[in-house]
């Protein structure tokens, strides 16, 4: 079984690429300005953190199948 507290912390982080990836692309960090170059690597930001959540939603979703967890 995997531990729970790993589990939302793996969540959170990925969340966190996404939520700085938003902050950049609205402009709401005050140390960005609307140059089209830190909004667009705030669109990377927020496309890889989506990436990443979505593999890691799927390699826990095979490691439940896998070890018959009810998790």
């Amino acid at each position: 079984m995997m531990n729970k507290y790993v589990l939302i912390l793996n969540y959170a982080a990925r969340g966190l690429v996404m939520l700085i990836g938003l902050l950049w692309v609205f402009g709401w960090i005050p140390a960005v300005t609307f140059d089209p170059n830190v909004r667009m690597f705030g669109v990377v930001f927020i496309l890889f953190g989506a990436y990443r959540l979505a593999t890691f939603w799927s390699q826990h979703q095979e490691y439940k199948r896998y070890n018959n967890d009810e998790d």
